[in-house]
C-alpha cells in the first residue's frame, strides 16, 4: 500500500507538504455567526485540524468541511490536497 501524503496548495497554486498535528472535536452551535457554513444539517460536533508544514509552521482549518486552512502568516486560504 502507499503512504497518503498532504499538501496545502495556496495562492499562486504553490504546494506545501504538510502533516497531521493534532484533531479538536468542537461543538459548534446551530446558527454560528463565524462565517463558516456547516456541511450538514443538524450536525454540532465538529473535527477541526492542525498542520504543520517541514519549517514548523502551522496551520489551522477555517471550515467545517476540512478542506480550507490558513497559515499564522497568510490572511489567504489554503485548499488541502490529499495524495
Amino acid at each position: 500500500m502507499h503512504n497518503v501524503q498532504f499538501f496545502l496548495e495556496g495562492p499562486g497554486r504553490q504546494l506545501r507538504a504538510v502533516t497531521l498535528l493534532a484533531t479538536e472535536s468542537k461543538n459548534v452551535p446551530k446558527g454560528s455567526n463565524d462565517g463558516r457554513r456547516v456541511a450538514t444539517m443538524g450536525l454540532s460536533d465538529v473535527c477541526f485540524h492542525t498542520m504543520v508544514d517541514a519549517q514548523g509552521n502551522i496551520a489551522k482549518q477555517i471550515d467545517f468541511d476540512g478542506y480550507r486552512f490558513k497559515f499564522r502568516d497568510s490572511n489567504l486560504p489554503w485548499d488541502l490536497m490529499i495524495a
